[in-house]
């Protein structure tokens, strides 16, 4: 798909980055409504899409943390702040809250909601993850 891709829209490149998005959206339109695929029995994806009946909110709720959590907030550069130092955890969850629980003297379990990302090991100075 992404060959079929690039050869349709960036092969040449367009003139400007309104042509390219023309290039682009002629393209959506005859990969999906247009174009047999053989994993949909020769059928355009947009012959068989149904959406979804589950409605989902415009907004996620808040993550609550258990009131014994020690919650950090993560900056714009991934870190969380923790007794005066800067530890990096993630860029994806800017702007969002996790909550540390302590495991040892200088060992917290970083969570995101429920999933576990690491441990922030004070004595290393650094957050390991959890992989």
């Amino acid at each position: 798909m992404h060959r079929t891709l690039k050869e349709a829209t960036v092969t040449p490149p367009k003139m400007d980055i309104h042509e390219q998005q023309k290039a682009f959206n002629r393209f959506m339109v005859e990969y999906n409504e247009e174009r047999p695929h053989e994993a949909l029995g020769q059928q355009p994806p947009a012959s068989i899409y149904r959406p979804s009946p589950k409605p989902y909110p415009a907004k996620l709720p808040e993550v609550e943390y258990d009131q014994n959590a020690t919650v950090r907030y993560v900056h714009t550069n991934g870190c969380i702040k923790w007794k005066g130092q800067l530890f990096f955890l993630s860029e994806t969850l800017i702007g969002e809250y996790v909550a540390l629980k302590q495991i040892d003297d200088h060992l917290w379990e970083v969570r995101f909601s429920f999933h576990p990302l690491g441990y922030l090991n004070e004595e290393k100075g650094k957050i390991i993850s959890q992989c």
